[in-house]
């Protein structure tokens, strides 16, 4: 084996002095918690965003074809279009609009989005199956009009599958206001993790939404999902080529750009001030390395009599705080892949709704990233062996005369 391994791993092993063991193992510890909170951290961060961005996808779509100003008129042909676009594997009409609802517990009405879909969709996107519910449609078995209401909506109205809920739109009657109403049966009272839906959005069939706001074969907008490996850009480009720029053409990126660049952002600086933890744990290893350096001066002395270089005495102490930075930088990334798998598997971590509301979910799965831990076992790995430089290079420098003089 390598000498200055073997002389580096000895004194980490047996150490004499129980002052110094005791500090090492600190070192160790510090490292390890920072590590891991390092991994824990950006596991969070990492989970939420993927997780929104599964939720934001799941409910509506990667494109959004919409007219500004107005309904679109020509449904059926812009759908022609659009499906005709290489790389769209579905593109669905939805009518949207603000609305209030009343229910027999809640008769001054609550504000809420009504969202008129196609029912169908649900066979394709499992959000929306799971919206729709198992029957796969909005229809009661009696043909009744039906509404799918979210649970803390539901709680809100306190309503429940088989309630009767009314729903009021604005509307105009030559020049006056005239607002229309519909009342619909609950069929189905859906959670989907997303706050978002589960406390503010009604969905009904799209038929219905015409019927409600009288618009028929019309449109707000055109939800358009991609096939497996279509590049959303060049769909993108190529709808609105095809729709002759008529449409306003977005995307989900476009939709949530400041909320995502808003995550990007903090996952950097939590990752700046959490590593701070593992920084300050470095102290620990240049105090080991210190005391370690008094302790041993004999044997340096000894060795550097005996022929030993300064390079040879300096890399016995580089390993030392190489072999520490190893040990606690493997133990931090292991425990902490191992809380954010727990976490993950039991959903420890929920949010009751004042918070759901505000982080639009209400749990998080905690995932880890092979890149993340790659570059938090670097940067661990790295500011561990810059600790060992200093007190490596002042053993190097220590005279043997000065080093034996009182032995």
């Amino acid at each position: 084996m390598h000498l200055p391994l073997t002389i580096a791993y000895r004194y980490l092993k047996r150490p004499t002095d129980a002052l110094i063991s005791a500090v090492g193992l600190v070192s160790i510890l510090g490292l390890v918690i920072g590590v891991m909170a390092l991994v824990i951290s950006m596991a969070l961060m990492t989970g939420y965003r993927r997780d929104l961005q599964r939720k934001l996808l799941g409910g509506n779509a990667d494109i959004f074809v919409y007219s500004v100003g107005a309904p679109i008129s020509d449904t059926g042909g812009v759908l022609r279009t659009i499906r005709e676009v290489p790389g769209v594997a579905e593109a669905s009409p939805v009518l949207f609009q603000h609305a209030l609802v009343t229910t027999e517990r809640n008769t001054t009405g609550s504000e809420v989005m009504l969202k008129g879909i196609e029912p169908g969709r649900g066979k394709t996107t499992p959000m929306l199956a799971k919206i729709i519910g198992p029957r796969a449609t909005f229809a009661t078995a009696e043909g009744e009009a039906g509404v799918a209401v979210g649970q803390y909506l539901a709680t809100r109205l306190g309503v429940q599958a088989g309630s009767s809920l009314t729903v009021i739109v604005p509307g105009e009657n030559g020049g006056s206001f005239a607002p229309r109403s519909l009342s619909f049966v609950v069929t189905n009272v859906f959670a989907t993790g997303f706050y978002e839906y589960d406390a503010r959005w009604l969905f009904v069939d799209l038929a219905d939404a015409e019927r409600l706001l009288q618009a028929p074969h019309r449109a707000n907008l055109v939800e358009v999902k991609l096939a497996p490996d279509a590049s959303l850009d060049d769909v993108v480009r190529e709808i609105s080529r095809r729709t002759e720029r008529k449409y306003a053409v977005s995307d989900w990126r476009d939709m949530n750009r400041q909320l995502f660049e808003t995550l990007k952002f903090q996952q950097i600086a939590l990752f700046i001030i959490i590593g701070l933890i593992v920084f300050v744990s470095t102290f620990n290893i240049v105090s080991t390395l210190i005391m370690t350096v008094h302790e041993k001066r004999k044997e340096i002395g000894i060795l550097a009599s005996m022929g030993a270089e300064a390079g040879t005495i300096r890399l016995v102490f580089l390993w030392y705080g190489t072999i520490v930075g190893v040990i606690g930088t493997t133990l931090g990334v292991t425990f902490g892949v191992l809380i954010c798998h727990i976490i993950t598997r039991y959903q420890l971590i929920s949010f009751p709704r004042e918070i759901a509301e505000v982080y639009f979910v209400s749990s998080i799965p905690f995932i880890t990233r092979g890149s993340d831990l790659v570059v938090i076992a670097s940067f661990a790995f790295v500011v561990s062996f810059v600790a060992t430089i200093f007190p490596s290079m002042r053993a190097a420098r220590l005279n043997p005369v000065e080093a034996l003089r009182h032995e």
